[in-house]
């Protein structure tokens, strides 16, 4: 099982002492008696931060935040309600969290916490591939340096400007460097290095990107760096064009103007840059271009022009630096020589010179090879192909010459070349169904090949050695000491007299634990077979409910797997079985969200995806609310509208649906969630067909989601995160009184005299009024816990409770809250510099 070693005393959290918490927990206890306790390069990016499900609620405002320093707020006085004060900490008691890492065990296995590579960069020694590794929420960056030409590796350390601990966040995505510059980027972080080995995070450093930036290469010149990529407004691919971004120090970023990179005339326009490779002074890059053309059709009076649009390719060349450009390579003056087809598919350097690569014309794919000593003057020089053909991946070069990644049916090999002219093909070094090539680098004693694998075991990273005539060689990432953590994530709890089941992941399987001690000691839950909990690809579970025939919990797949909903129960909650097998669950894109139990049977709600009303090509997909019920654990039924247009919304309307909470109360059940930019609940009096009451945005907001729900008698409460005209998010609580048909929204007031970010995270039901969670901060990687309270949902009073786990460097958070008897109990997380802890609380109900 993972191992979490006592903690360092250096460690800044303080060391590891449970027993310190609970004395404290006892003491509060005496004192208060007898009142005890859901694609592009950053939607690709985040893609690799996965963990759908309690994600969808609570981690995105906490991911926004930490990626792309999304500023939070709250709207104080939204619409009607009262925020109430912020009471002083000292007044509300709240003890510390116990770090459970050693509570919450897993099996033994060989995967691990969920890390991707991106892409790599060489000075011919030295190799630097950059990453990230992402926990339960958070993703870090990684570094894997080797000084020798790849045959060994160490990891990279990383730093502040003064010498401490970079905050949690600022993944890695992108790397370049030689020559005593190095720099790294990633979305919304900067990082630079003197030597590839100590990495420092540029203080509030981040390339001015604009909404649908994309970026796809970054390059070392002889002057700076430059980044390279496209601008894709609002999705609509229709509208795309360049973006080139200029640096001297890789830490200031200077845009530069697209018109600078001209088409002859009428030939169309420019949709990206794809490629980019340097070689002294000069700067070559290429992209997509359309061009545009008439001819005449038919023949007499029929006789007609018509105008034909295409996709081809175009390069452009700088002699100084990235300031002025001029047409390497243009639609009507492409390379001589070859038949290839009219696009580039890559861009290298050699010793002297450049290369081009253009698909082959004909059956089998290949790669028609263009060199030019100058950017401008090009010649065919060769022709790439195998028995299974080629299609082009990576490419890189420099001074020991060129590389391209190509895929030979399904295998991925690659050919080299000292000097653009004479090439080999090596072995072949993977699967292309198993790996994600990220990136290549031309190396002194051959290529380094970066991927991210999928598969059996999860998703990690995978470094390849090649060279022509002889055997590749695949470093075995695990072992380089610090690459390697074991995962662990619990998302949500549940209670039920004195027995608890907490929820979640453990090495990218779902995972649950009991306690019948009211949480004192854990057990790790085991399957009614191997496959119950051993399930392909990164799954976990991210909701638990209670009910009068046991046990449910519910998740998804986050990775590496075709989306399909996971559902399990138990009837004890030590032992559990796998229930998503039955028909019910057999649609394609479904995905359960939450659970919920009452007198009528039980309930899960979520979502599935469908094809967008439409038949045109670029007509996208959308979702549907879904929910389901059993009467027990077995023989679920999908549900239905009461009302048309419940779940599936109105014909045509184009608008996504979605169910993100529910709640069994008297009478029925309510769900929560979002219909296209409104709050929406949803009410059923069985489970089995459902009608919406939607809620108006908040006041001077532009959308809203709710994420949580409780109730306790008539009165239900739902909280979620609204965004203003501006573009920021806060958090905000909606109240009904009926039972969920009418709702009246009040803020939640972050703590007095504070400029700060706020995100909601979790609601509970407790003592008769409300109790919700949620984190916030003054920078984006230093979150702290605040918890509010509500006796009727309408006027709320902050905290911010102190101690381990809830306060610190770092990030804290509580992802799940449930309540029994007088003692609040909550599951979460605490993620530092270099790593991750879940963490178990219990408060008194207030």
């Amino acid at each position: 099982m993972p191992r979490f070693e006592p903690r360092d005393p250096r460690d800044p959290r303080g060391p590891r002492n449970p027993g310190a918490a609970g004395a404290e927990w006892t003491r509060l206890l005496r004192s208060l008696l007898p009142q005890p306790a859901k694609r592009n390069w950053a939607r690709r990016f985040l893609s690799e931060l996965h963990f759908r499900g309690w994600v969808t609620r609570a981690a995105i405002p906490i991911l926004a935040m930490v990626v792309f320093g999304v500023a939070v707020v709250v709207i104080m006085g939204a619409n009607s309600g009262n925020a109430g004060p912020a009471a002083p900490t000292t007044a509300l008691g709240f003890p510390p969290a116990t770090l459970a890492g050693e509570d919450f065990t897993a099996a033994e296995s060989g995967r691990g916490i969920n890390q991707t590579l991106g892409q790599v960069a060489s000075d011919g020694t030295e190799i630097v591939a950059v990453g990230s590794q992402s926990g339960a929420t958070i993703g870090r960056a990684q570094f894997f340096v080797s000084q020798n030409d790849g045959r060994s590796w160490s990891m990279g350390s990383v730093r502040t400007p003064d010498g401490g601990e970079p905050p949690p966040g600022h993944a890695a995505r992108f790397v370049a460097g030689r020559q005593g510059a190095w720099v790294a980027v990633g979305p919304g972080s900067i990082w630079t290095s003197p030597d590839g080995r100590t990495w420092t995070l540029a203080p509030s450093a981040a390339m001015p990107l604009r909404p649908g930036d994309q970026i796809s290469v970054l390059r070392r010149t002889a002057s700076g760096f430059i980044a390279v990529g496209t601008n894709i407004p609002g999705g609509d691919q229709a509208k795309s064009s360049p973006v080139v971004f200029l640096s001297t120090n890789g830490i200031s970023w200077q845009r530069l103007d697209a018109s600078q990179l001209r088409l002859p005339a009428g030939t169309g326009r420019v949709l990206n840059i794809r490629y980019a490779a340097t070689e002294g002074p000069l700067i070559l890059i290429a992209g997509d271009v359309t061009t545009t053309t008439t001819k005449v059709v038919g023949i007499g009076k029929a006789k007609a022009i018509r105008t034909v649009t295409s996709q081809t390719s175009g390069a452009w060349l700088s002699r100084d630096g990235g300031s002025t450009w001029v047409a390497a390579v243009s639609p009507d003056v492409p390379p001589p020589g070859h038949g290839a087809q009219p696009q580039i598919a890559g861009a290298a350097a050699v010793k002297g010179g450049f290369v081009l690569l253009r698909p082959t014309t004909g059956a089998r794919p290949g790669l028609d090879v263009y060199g030019s000593p100058n950017g401008t003057a090009w010649t065919f020089e060769a022709t790439l192909a195998t028995p299974a053909g080629l299609v082009a991946g990576p490419a890189d070069g420099g001074p020991s010459g060129a590389v391209v990644i190509g895929q030979a049916g399904r295998t991925l090999t690659a050919f080299v070349s000292a000097n653009g002219v004479s090439w080999r093909q090596t072995q072949a070094f993977g699967a292309a169904a198993a790996e994600s090539v990220s990136g290549v680098a031309m190396a002194g004693g051959g290529a380094v090949v970066t991927a991210t694998t999928a598969g059996p075991q999860s998703r990690q990273p995978a470094i390849t050695m090649v060279a022509a005539g002889t055997p590749a060689r695949q470093v075995d990432v695990a072992k380089i000491p610090g690459a390697f953590d074991p995962q662990l994530a619990v998302n949500d709890i549940a209670a039920e007299a004195g027995t608890q089941v907490a929820v979640g992941s453990a090495n990218g399987y779902p995972a649950a634990w009991m306690s019948a001690d009211g949480g004192s000691s854990w057990t790790a839950a085991t399957g009614a077979t191997q496959a119950v909990f051993d399930r392909p690809g990164v799954q976990q579970l991210t909701g638990v409910t209670y009910g009068p025939a046991g046990w449910l919990a519910v998740g998804g797949v986050t990775a590496a797997a075709s989306q399909h909903p996971v559902v399990l129960s138990s009837a004890d909650g030590g032992s559990w079985q796998a229930a998503d097998g039955e028909a019910a669950f057999g649609g394609p894109g479904l995905a359960t969200e939450q659970a919920a139990a009452g007198p009528d049977g039980y309930v899960i709600v979520g979502y599935q995806e469908v094809k967008a009303a439409g038949t045109a090509p670029t007509s996208s997909n959308r979702t549907i609310a879904a929910a389901w019920w059993s009467a027990g654990l077995t023989g679920w039924e999908r549900a239905g509208d009461a009302t048309a247009g419940a779940l599936e919304g109105s014909a045509g309307s184009g608008a996504s649906m979605q169910m993100l909470a529910v709640v069994a109360r008297s009478g029925g059940f309510v769900a929560v969630g979002s219909d296209g930019n409104q709050a929406t609940a949803w009410i059923s009096p069985d489970g089995r067909t459902w009608r919406q009451a939607s809620l108006p945005v908040p006041i001077g907001s532009t959308s809203a989601v709710l994420q949580h729900v409780a109730s306790s008698g008539r009165t239900v409460v739902a909280v979620g995160t609204a965004v203003t005209t501006a573009g920021q998010s806060l958090p905000f609580a909606a109240s009904s009184s009926d039972g969920g048909a009418t709702w009246t929204e009040a803020a939640l007031p972050v703590p007095a005299g504070q400029d700060l970010r706020t995100s909601v995270t979790a609601l509970a039901a407790a003592g008769g009024g409300f109790t919700a969670a949620g984190t916030f901060g003054s920078t984006p990687g230093h979150q702290d816990v605040v918890v509010w309270t509500s006796a009727n949902g309408s006027a709320w009073t902050a905290a911010t409770p102190t101690g381990q786990g809830l306060t610190g460097p770092g990030i804290q958070a509580i992802t799940g809250l449930a309540a029994s008897g007088s003692t609040l109990t909550g599951v979460g997380f605490t993620a530092w510099p270099a790593g991750e802890e879940p963490f178990f609380w219990q408060a008194p109900v207030r």
